[in-house]
């Protein structure tokens, strides 16, 4: 049997860009600056600018990146925030968090993005903000997001921890919304070497309040809070590590790509499907996600048995699980969603993954299928 595939393995990355790492490593710590100075301002600009957004500001996960900017969008105990519920569980929470309601939205058919068409419904007067999802890389609908926030006052905030490079029409996912937050968990298209998030903005107001919040409510003065803020800042080694991987990041993407162009073909004739990609939209392919619709539990067992891992993004909807269960409305039902983590099954994909390897892939999913 090959070696062991990892559904993500990080290490040849590392490997890939060691020297241009060290280096940057060593430059801070030759600084002797280590929290908000000048490798984190940098960062922040380039990252912005990459997005297409004006500012930026670097915090301490996407987690935080979510509720800081729900804090900054004026988002608080008692508010409504509308939200899918298809989604990693740092949605909600960041929602929680900053002491409102998470309002749970079903996805669409083909795809793992909000059904818009379920909006208005839900929109209520206590409704403050809503949260699209841009889930796998794929980004969401949001011409009528954008529409549906402008005629109601509702902040529009773009959870794009897994869309660092996607792409909706011409302009970038995060470059959109009222807000837009990111992740640099490791595993992330972008991703740092421990935790790290940025909340992307044009408007200096939110600019303006996120500084603040990230720092203890600290402008000028260091022992003196100006509002209740907290403890989240990106630091100066994480903004520089990620400023060398930034200069690649689209060239890993387009291997990505290409990877997946791999598995789609040698897939085509078999009984599985790809989630559908929006018109005029373009995947980062942060997860590639295929549907099973019969014996999906079976074909990871299959895989894992020949060394392949494979990994379930998500096994249980949210609105399933204790933790948000006391927030679904009355007579609400997710048949998609529900759907969707009875079927999906994430394969292995990263920039560095071999050709010959996800052929051999391929070839143990055409065998599963073989054998029933």
């Amino acid at each position: 049997m090959k070696d062991y595939i990892w559904r993500h393995d990080l290490t040849p990355q590392v490997e890939r860009f060691h020297s241009e790492l060290m280096e940057a490593v060593q430059r801070v710590l030759r600084s002797g600056r280590y929290i908000l100075s000048e490798e984190g301002k940098a960062f922040e600009q380039e990252f912005a600018a990459y997005i297409g957004c004006q500012y930026g500001i670097g915090v301490g996960s996407g987690t935080d990146a979510l509720f800081l900017a729900l804090r900054a969008a004026g988002v608080g105990k008692g508010d409504e925030v509308i939200t899918t519920t298809y989604a990693p569980t740092p949605t909600p929470a960041a929602i929680l968090m900053a002491g409102a309601i998470p309002v749970f939205l079903d996805v669409e058919s083909g795809t793992c993005l909000m059904n818009t068409d379920l909006l208005e419904e839900n929109i209520t007067a206590k409704t403050k903000a809503i949260i699209p999802v841009h889930l796998f890389g794929i980004p969401c609908k949001m011409e009528k997001l954008v529409e549906v926030g402008k005629k109601g006052g509702i902040a529009i905030i773009e959870d794009a921890a897994q869309a660092h490079g996607t792409l909706i029409g011409s302009r970038k996912a995060g470059s959109v919304g009222d807000l837009s937050c990111f992740s640099f968990y490791p595993t992330k298209n972008l991703g740092g070497y421990g935790d790290g998030g940025m909340v992307l903005t044009n408007n200096p107001d939110f600019r303006e309040s996120l500084a603040l919040l990230r720092n203890y409510g600290k402008k000028y003065d260091p022992f003196n809070s100006e509002i209740l803020g907290v403890n989240s800042r990106l630091d100066e080694i994480q903004a520089a590590l990620l400023r060398v991987k930034l200069r690649h990041l689209d060239r890993m993407n387009e291997q990505r790509a290409n990877l997946v162009k791999l598995y789609k073909e040698g897939l085509q004739n078999e009984p599985v499907r790809f989630l559908q990609t929006p018109d005029a939209a373009k995947s980062n392919h942060h997860i590639l996600t295929i549907l099973c619709p019969f014996g999906r539990d079976e074909m990871a067992q299959f895989l894992e048995a020949r060394g392949i891992q494979t990994n379930i993004y998500y096994p249980k909807p949210l609105h399933a699980m204790a933790a948000y269960r006391p927030y679904i409305r009355p007579n609400q039902t997710f048949p998609q969603s529900e759907k969707l983590c009875s079927q999906a099954l994430a394969l292995p994909l990263y920039p560095e993954l071999k050709t010959s390897t996800v052929e051999f892939i391929i070839d143990q999913v055409k065998e599963f299928f073989q054998h029933r």
